[in-house]
């Protein structure tokens, strides 16, 4: 979506030999070429896509387009990026070290939707599992090697002292997230003290007032950013679309207890969700005993 924007900066059409759908095909066939594993040309072909760019294909082309990558990377450092602070990895159970590396891998491909690899900052990734990500072009650190003071940052932290705002997607250039996952064992406080020495902001994501119904899973946090950011969709209706069931069962539960009409639970829990109807007659029931 914005590399394709970007990339119009440098072309205005491409030209591919194969494609599989032509959904946001652009913005997917611009991620491989910039990761080498795609070849694009320029030779005139059947329009396929158009949008920002003009995608055509031709079997036969012949004529590469070639251009400086590191021009289009530092285009896209003007974007917003994302850095996940692994440093706790080893201390989390086997299952939540697992679902970390899937939630970093789903992450990198949801920032791929919008942006690059180059977009996303890991901090101390377990080296023995740099495999797990497949080819990419994500940039790696150790926490001591990192200049946190190049970027206009802020920490998003459950337990912030304030509240994230829209404006804030506006101010900020790099968004920090704790690579911990409540997995096996319960963290408190845990993003505050991971970014202790660090003399920033901690906000934390409320939707209208508490934090329950806030999905935590640090490849969704990212994609609410995006979305809002990017797509212009309020923060609050982008954390309700990206709710899983975990998070329309806990506020649901909320707002049963507080006994909010449908049109107020509308405004904080994913109806549309496939889910929503078993949760919410499953709910009411227990709701209905624990009143009589």
């Amino acid at each position: 979506m914005i590399l394709e924007k970007i990339f119009s900066e440098f072309y205005k059409e491409v030209t591919v030999r194969n494609f599989r759908n032509k959904e946001n095909l652009a913005q997917k066939i611009l991620v491989k070429f910039l990761l080498g594993k795609k070849t694009l040309y320029l030779d005139e072909g059947e329009v396929i896509y158009e949008n920002f760019i003009k995608v055509k294909y031709n079997k036969d082309a012949k004529e590469v387009l070639r251009i400086e990558r590191e021009k289009v990377f530092e285009r896209l450092e003007k974007e917003k990026k994302f850095l996940i602070d692994l440093s706790f990895f080893n201390y989390h159970t086997e299952k939540g070290r697992n679902s970390l590396l899937i939630q970093i891998k789903e992450s990198l491909n949801v920032i791929r939707e919008y942006l690059f690899d180059t977009n996303l900052i890991l901090i101390n990734f377990p080296k023995n599992f740099l495999n797990f990500l497949g080819k990419n072009q994500c940039k790696f650190f150790e926490r001591n090697e990192f200049d946190f003071s190049k970027f206009n940052a802020i920490i998003l932290d459950p337990y912030g002292e304030d509240i994230l705002e829209e404006k804030d997607l506006e101010k900020y250039d790099l968004f920090l997230i704790g690579g911990i996952v409540d997995v096996g064992q319960r963290w408190y406080y845990a993003t505050k003290y991971l970014f202790e020495d660090l003399n920033l902001k901690r906000k934390r994501i409320e939707l209208k007032g508490n934090i329950r119904g806030v999905p935590d899973r640090i490849n969704l946090i990212i994609k609410i950013l995006l979305e809002s950011f990017y797509r212009k969709i309020p923060l609050e209706k982008a954390i309700v679309k990206n709710q899983t069931r975990k998070e329309i069962y806990e506020r649901l539960s909320l707002e049963l207890k507080k006994n909010s009409s449908f049109d107020e639970i509308k405004e904080v829990v994913n109806v549309d969700h496939k889910s929503f109807s078993e949760i919410y007659e499953k709910l009411k029931k227990v709701v209905s005993k624990k009143a009589n």
